[in-house]
């Protein structure tokens, strides 16, 4: 640690509720205790997807053969204890070497506006023409290292109009969002796995574009099905972006500490004709 300067990468919980992003947002329950005792107490429900979060190994499978990290199926999440858990990850938490790839600062220097609410696709050459102006290049990347990614997701979303805002909230409540995001590559892919990077993030609601055409190359099936790799999305980066700036250094120590939940198997559910 060079400055001591510390910055919470954390969206506020309520972030996503207008518009929708067809996920159910946080919900408070302030229950008093009185007359027993003078206090309060909150429960929250809240889908973990809804503001910043990591992707666990649940999340997602290969799709055409349904198989989870490890080669699971969707029916070994009803064994005790659950696998796949993001408690895995939680036990020790997430920490190393994090490099910020703010593409979106990048994107505006070079007069570039793009629509962080369509699926505009970053390429990976790009990225590496962002790194070459933060003075870095593949070369710097080493194993064990955390990529983050600012797409402007976040920016965009809380300073948009009040006209969009209530034209999205009604387009997402009839279909999934679209999201500007990294467009998946072959070569992206060897560049991650070669670099042995140990997992990767950004603003974006699904870090990947959305939708996605390079299907051959989906990222959620590669990095989580496939390789155990997690997926931050929705990381509140902007003033991680003017800090990075302000020290014209884009290379720092991070650490996340997901959720501790070890859930009970997953219940079946029968269903019965009457």
């Amino acid at each position: 640690m060079r400055t001591g300067k510390r910055v919470s990468l954390n969206w506020t919980l309520a972030g996503s509720s207008y518009p929708t992003l067809g996920r159910k947002t946080l919900e408070i329950k302030l229950n008093n205790k009185a007359p027993l005792k003078i206090a309060h107490d909150d429960e929250w429900t809240f889908n973990s997807q809804c503001s910043s979060q990591w992707d666990g190994f649940r999340h997602y499978a290969y799709q055409a053969k349904e198989l989870y990290y490890m080669g699971r199926k969707a029916a070994e999440f009803a064994e005790s204890p659950v696998p796949d858990g993001i408690q895995h990850i939680a036990e020790a938490g997430i920490a190393g070497r994090c490099i910020l790839i703010d593409w979106y600062k990048w994107s505006q220097q070079n007069g570039r506006s793009v629509d962080a609410m369509s699926a505009y696709p970053v390429s990976f050459s790009g990225l590496l023409e962002v790194l070459k102006s933060q003075t870095l290049s593949e070369e710097d990347i080493r194993p064990g290292d955390i990529i983050i990614i600012r797409f402007g997701y976040i920016n965009q979303y809380e300073g948009m109009s009040d006209e969009k805002r209530a034209r999205l909230d009604e387009l997402y409540r009839k279909q999934k969002p679209e999201n500007i995001g990294i467009e998946p590559s072959e070569r992206l892919l060897e560049f991650l796995w070669e670099k042995k990077v140990a997992a990767v993030a950004g603003d974006t609601r699904s870090f990947e574009v959305w939708p996605c055409s390079q299907t051959q190359w989906h990222l959620h099936e590669w990095l989580l099905a496939g390789w155990g790799m997690p997926i931050g999305e929705l990381f509140h980066l902007e003033n991680l972006s003017k800090t990075c700036e302000e020290a014209k250094r884009y290379t720092f120590f991070f650490t996340s500490s997901p959720m501790t939940v070890r859930l009970n198997p997953i219940p079946t559910i029968r269903h019965t004709r009457t």
